[in-house]
């Protein structure tokens, strides 16, 4: 026996109030079907219209929501214009994820109705104007139109300004909080400062007033507000902001770890990231092991969603300890960050491939260091394995991205270094960066005597390379060099015939210093052979260095010099007047 529409609507009902949706749907359907009045079929539609977004069956409730409309336009009597805006709201927001033009434009003449009735004097209509702008504003956003979704967003804020209950303080603190997303798009960051601390300040007020639900909000404003201080070239108060939002979200984990577990590992990498810019990359290297650890954990759980960030951590803690020159656990880092990335390149190659690039060329420069710290040669095999592989892969790739184009001139380079360095290079280097520390020391002593001895140590390091490679042009310029460096602090320390030998053992070069013919000369003034300096001098008084500077000046520098070490010598006065 078929039931009557009043069983209909009641089975309905119950069913509905059960929670058994779909077969209350069956009843208003049937329901539907028999109603006679315009009223009745106009109410139906638009519970069925409302069911079907429940159960997300969109274009059904699209269907019902304009048979509502249909009716409504057939009979002016039938419904209200209030009516007629809920309906072309609830149209809207179905779709607004993938008709979004449609959506603003049912929005918009909602908005106008809700915005005639406010002018009436309807007041009690200003949220469902201010929730229909909010809402106008959110499909501007999806779809980038920043401009109009930044009006619609102010629109609604002024009017929830008035509205005091705690829900719409609520969405008014959510406008603010868009709007400093869409100033953070717009690079405009401190637009994107001041709205993100408004919505700060609501939400923190919101929470204090029992509306605990409202801190995952409150953990997002504090997480961008520590993106757009480091923006604004303002760390200090990023890193403030980042141990809010790390505070927050600890809390929030430790309710909800799924959720927002991996919140607080991204939180620990950004104050780690932070650190590093400041170049305190001790606490970089702790923040972003925690971010690491946790990041491991969250691997083993959701490999696909999680495994990539973990390589991140590990490359990031082998480039901090390589600025710390923690060699070894900077190479055990890349070393880890290189084997996840190679699998991951190899199930997902568009994806990761120039991420195992990244780590692969940074794991080369750490073998260039290695291979120049210790002169081994093991490291240049496994660089140029490693700069084979990277090759093809970068091969895949054209040069518009200038992340790939950097890459490449990356890979090029340690190619030639790597392809060209022999022993006698990496000799040269070693004891040339050897030399420098041993020149840098001298510059930091005072006394010449302190000097001599950091001296005799860059002649005894030049002279036995040289002994091993006799023919390299730079070996002899640097020791040619060295004896003018000792033959000076040798005149300074009143040991000129030592200095004078220094000078006549230097090698031979095809261009001699002329420097070492300065000291010579001064060899010779000192020993009261002032005819053989005057030839000397003579030959120097037209001429200048690489700085463009006249030996004359040089000279005279020299003798101010020797005057300070207590060496005064008649012949200063002769050279200084004849060469005026």
């Amino acid at each position: 026996m078929r039931l009557s529409f009043a069983e209909q609507i009641q089975n309905a009902n119950v069913l509905l109030h059960e929670n058994e949706v779909e077969r209350s749907i069956e009843n208003y359907q049937e329901a539907l079907q028999m109603a006679s009045d315009p009223m009745q079929k106009l109410h139906l539609n638009s519970i069925l219209g409302r069911l079907y977004q429940r159960t997300k069956s969109p274009k059904k409730a699209i269907e019902a929501f304009n048979n509502a409309l249909t009716l409504m336009e057939g009979d002016p009597n039938l419904g209200t214009s209030i009516d007629r805006a809920s309906i072309l709201n609830n149209i809207a927001a179905i779709q607004s994820e993938t008709e979004k033009v449609k959506a603003i434009e049912n929005y918009k003449k909602s908005s106008a109705i809700y915005a005639e009735a406010v002018e009436k004097g309807k007041i009690d209509y200003y949220p469902h104007l201010a929730n229909t702008q909010f809402a106008l504003a959110e499909v501007y956003a999806k779809k980038n139109d920043f401009y109009f979704a930044k009006k619609y967003y102010k629109e609604a804020i002024k009017i929830y300004e008035n509205l005091k209950d705690r829900a719409y303080i609520k969405l008014r603190a959510s406008a603010h909080y868009q709007l400093g997303n869409i100033y953070t798009e717009e690079f405009n960051l401190f637009d994107a400062k001041v709205h993100y601390m408004k919505a700060q300040t609501l939400f923190e007020n919101l929470i204090e007033e029992g509306y605990e639900t409202l801190k995952p909000y409150l953990a997002a404003v504090l997480n961008n507000l520590a993106v757009t201080f480091n923006a604004m070239e303002e760390p200090e108060k990023s890193l403030q902001y980042y141990d809010m939002a790390l505070k927050a979200y600890q809390e929030l984990s430790d309710r909800n770890f799924d959720v927002f577990q991996p919140y607080v590992a991204s939180t620990f990498n950004s104050l780690g990231i932070v650190h590093s810019e400041m170049q305190n990359f001790d606490q970089a290297i702790q923040n972003i092991s925690e971010a690491v650890d946790r990041y491991n954990e969250l691997a083993d759980a959701r490999p696909q969603e999680y495994t990539h960030y973990l390589a991140t951590g590990l490359h990031n803690l082998g480039l901090f300890h390589f600025e710390l020159r923690n060699y070894d656990k900077a190479m055990c880092h890349f070393d880890q960050a290189l084997e996840i990335r190679k699998k991951l390149a190899s199930e997902q190659p568009e994806d990761f491939d120039a991420d195992y690039c990244a780590t692969a060329l940074n794991l080369v420069e750490l073998y260039q260091s290695e291979l120049e710290n210790k002169v081994d040669f093991n490291f240049k095999v496994k660089a140029l394995q490693l700069l084979a592989d990277v090759e093809i892969r970068l091969g895949k790739y054209v040069d518009n991205l200038p992340v790939i184009k950097n890459m490449k001139n990356d890979l090029q380079h340690y190619l030639d270094y790597f392809t060209s360095i022999n022993e006698e290079r990496l000799s040269l280097h070693h004891v040339l960066r050897k030399v420098n520390n041993l020149k840098e020391q001298i510059d930091e002593t005072i006394y010449p005597k302190e000097k001599m001895v950091f001296q005799k140590e860059i002649m005894k390091l030049l002279k036995y390379t040289l002994n091993q490679y006799s023919s390299n042009d730079r070996l002899k310029y640097e020791l040619a060099l060295a004896h003018v460096n000792m033959s000076w602090l040798q005149l300074r320390l009143k040991e000129f015939h030592k200095a004078e030998q220094t000078i006549l053992d230097a090698p031979i070069m095809e261009s001699p210093l002329l420097s070492l013919t300065c000291n010579l000369a001064h060899s010779y003034l000192l020993k009261d052979q002032t005819d053989k300096a005057m030839v000397l001098y003579e030959e120097l008084s037209e001429k200048v260095n690489n700085q463009n500077e006249s030996y004359m000046e040089i000279i005279l520098k020299d003798f101010e010099t020797l005057r300070r070490d207590g060496i005064d010598h008649d012949g200063f006065k002769t050279v200084t007047e004849r060469f005026k």
